[in-house]
């Protein structure tokens, strides 16, 4: 006797592994690529504050940031820098749901502050190197 799932009624392909997280992953997030986008120019923002935080030719310009980072260290920084992004995508995430339009916005303006941030970074970082 041989055992057939309702899944897979042939039972002639194998079926799909699932995440262990697959309940929270059920659909594509809203706005994904701009969320990615916004996330990995945030991430080399942190990255390119801290190489050059630790080369000294640079301070910390933002002023709730700096407060964070004399309070903190590197750590209260990171987690500064990590939580306003949380709140950023979140924020967007929510505005999504209402006004797509208004969402993407949103995020397309921060796409474009955090490439300002990340290229002036870099300028600043050639200018040290050289």
């Amino acid at each position: 006797m041989s055992c057939m799932t309702v899944d897979n009624p042939n039972n002639d392909a194998k079926p799909e592994p699932r995440s262990p997280f697959h309940f929270l992953f059920q659909h594509r997030l809203s706005l994904e690529t701009e969320t990615c986008w916004f996330l990995l120019l945030g991430v080399l923002d942190l990255v390119l504050t801290t190489v050059l935080l630790n080369t000294g030719a640079a301070h910390e310009a933002n002023p709730l940031a700096r407060f964070f980072l004399f309070a903190g260290g590197l750590h209260g920084l990171i987690g500064y820098k990590c939580g306003l992004l949380t709140v950023a995508l979140v924020a967007a995430q929510v505005i999504m749901l209402r006004r797509p339009g208004a969402a993407k916005a949103v995020l397309h303006t921060g796409i474009g502050l955090q490439f300002a941030v990340v290229a002036y970074s870099v300028t600043l970082l050639v200018r040290v190197v050289i």
